[in-house]
């Protein structure tokens, strides 16, 4: 983590609600600590995450920023279980695919990947409960599936 720009504290308040009420989150908290907020992180369930994993629980990492009129996050989601880790991240690091891509790597194959993405929401709040529908309906299924 570490993205550049200012935090809004009501971003995070509406973030973290999200967080709170996504079905696979088991625990939701400010890190490092409630007074310095730099990312939320989720802790998720593992026995609701398809297809299943565990017996740790997988994590969910958010950060989100504010520099001049751009927005930049990461929303990232990690598996101790399996190294699995993904996510979608908003800054600079790969220019080449746009303003917002998608990463994955999968440790047991060794594949891993970058690749151009979009959200149609530009609301935080939005963005990111889009995000984990995908992430838990669509990326995590079709990628850690047994071939």
């Amino acid at each position: 983590m570490g993205l550049s720009g200012t935090i809004d504290s009501s971003v995070y308040e509406g973030l973290r609600d999200v967080l709170k009420r996504y079905p696979v989150t088991i625990n939701v908290v400010y890190m490092p600590d409630s007074i310095s907020k730099r990312y939320l992180q989720a802790d998720i369930d593992p026995d609701r995450v398809v297809p299943s994993t565990g017996p740790e629980s997988p994590t969910l990492d958010l950060e989100w920023r504010f520099l001049d009129d751009e927005q930049y996050y990461r929303i990232h989601y990690a598996d101790p279980n399996t190294g699995f880790n993904c996510g979608w991240h908003k800054d600079d690091d790969h220019p080449e695919l746009g303003p917002l891509h998608f990463q994955y790597e999968i440790p047991q194959s060794g594949e891993d990947g970058h690749e151009r993405a979009r959200f149609s929401k530009t609301v935080p709040t939005e963005i990111l409960w889009t995000a984990l529908d995908r992430l838990f309906e669509e990326r995590i299924p079709s990628l850690t599936a047994e071939t």
